[in-house]
């Protein structure tokens, strides 16, 4: 196995972990609440500290990147986030539950600042497309597993149990990507890049020129935004409204996230790779439509009564979600030249998450509970807060549609 091949292994094996440590969460929202008496606005204000403290350390890894052996430290940021998760089990109030969030905080920026630079590093830009989706399908993968075993162990053993499960893999994960070689910068890019060595603000200002850069980042905020709503309160949706178990509604959410994630990653990458060469800007039309497509199919499965139109609306809506991923990562890495593209992701990353799943779980979580308080039940209510998500997923597909034809400049 070459040694790109095993960094792809590898990083794509950390992503798993890394969406299964999240999705634990939205697994057992419902028992953790009841045990330590929390309103649905405290219960998303775990994903608001997470993603606070995640998006603040993203730039400075982004800078720590573009000097030091990136494999170290995406292995003490691995470390670190496996270390936390397992400290949440053994919490017993809600602002110890919050510091062990802010600690995964840190250790997921490390690896989701220099996973991407890493593999753009590592591959041909041609090949870049296809690579991206592999690494991607660790999302819905990791994902399910997050709902499922979640779900599963908390039914079986209680929620504390569920943290240990997310967070040990981690920990192996983190000393094999130790060992690692870091891959040049630039080194299978077509374009010579003449910014290396430049000061970090004007680094930081040839990305905000970029004009692909600043398209993907609109839309994949609006995106984050509208997931983060989505993928925290879907299983506990299921459970108020009609009456799902917790080990149920995870199994349920995480089949779905499984089968669409992997059918709508491979084929986002497959039809960007197979129309790239023809139509150049293939990826963001593909998602751009697939983006505003899923938005009335959302709507419906927050407005349904019935459990199985609503399993098979959130089925087709996830999976027309899904099929962004792939084409518009891999746009995002390629349109900015290597001595940059370490601070371009880490901002990307800081923005995604500043004005979008930091926000969207306590928003629709306040907008629950407002609704139950005027006399709303609990399912109906949390529904309707979740209408919140749907102008952000019809402003996700506009930004791409309109990054068209639109040239970078770097």
């Amino acid at each position: 196995m070459t040694a790109a091949r095993r960094l792809l292994l590898l990083l794509t094996g950390i992503n798993l972990v890394n969406y299964l440590d999240r999705y634990v969460v939205a697994a057992i929202l419902e028992p953790l609440g009841r045990e330590l008496h929390l309103s649905d606005a405290q219960l998303g204000r775990l994903t608001f500290v997470f993603i606070a403290v995640y998006m603040c350390a993203a730039p400075l890894f982004g800078y720590l990147a573009d000097r030091f052996h990136r494999p170290r430290l995406v292995a003490g940021g691995v470390a670190l986030w496996s270390l936390a998760t397992v400290g949440a089990a053994f919490v017993h109030s809600y602002p110890a539950l919050l510091v062990t969030r802010s600690l995964v905080g840190v250790g997921e920026a490390a690896y989701a600042s220099l996973g991407p630079a890493m593999l753009a590093d590592g591959f041909h830009e041609s090949d870049r497309a296809r690579t991206f989706t592999w690494f991607y399908l660790a999302i819905p993968v990791g994902s399910a597993l997050g709902y499922g075993l979640g779900g599963l162990v908390a039914g079986a053993w209680g929620w504390r149990a569920s943290f240990l499960v997310a967070g040990l893999p981690g920990l192996l994960l983190a000393l094999w990507m130790a060992f690692q070689m870091d891959p040049k910068r630039g080194a299978m890019d077509e374009a010579v890049d003449l910014g290396a060595g430049e000061p970090y603000l004007r680094r930081l200002k040839r990305v905000f020129l970029n004009r692909i850069w600043l398209a993907c980042t609109a839309s994949y905020v609006a995106y984050t935004f509208a997931m983060g709503g989505l993928s925290t309160w879907g299983p506990t949706l299921v459970q108020r409204r009609f009456a799902v178990s917790t080990a149920r509604a995870g199994l349920v959410f995480g089949a779905l996230a499984v089968v669409t994630g992997i059918l709508g990653t491979f084929l986002g990458g497959w039809l960007t790779d197979r129309w790239q060469k023809r139509w150049p800007d293939a990826g963001a039309g593909i998602s751009g439509l697939t983006l505003v497509a899923s938005a009335p199919v959302v709507a419906w499965a927050l407005a349904t009564g019935n459990l199985g139109t609503a399993y098979a609306l959130f089925f087709v809506g996830m999976f027309l979600l899904f099929v962004n991923t792939s084409p518009v990562n891999a746009l995002t890495v390629s349109s900015l030249p290597a001595s940059i593209r370490a601070t371009g992701v880490a901002v990307n990353v800081l923005l995604i998450h500043l004005l979008g799943d930091a926000i969207s779980p306590e928003l629709v979580g306040r907008r629950a509970d407002a609704l139950h308080a005027a006399g709303r039940s609990g399912g109906d209510a949390l529904a309707e807060a979740l209408t919140l998500v749907l102008p952000a997923i019809v402003l996700s597909g506009a930004a791409l549609w309109w990054a068209r034809h639109r040239p970078a400049k770097a």
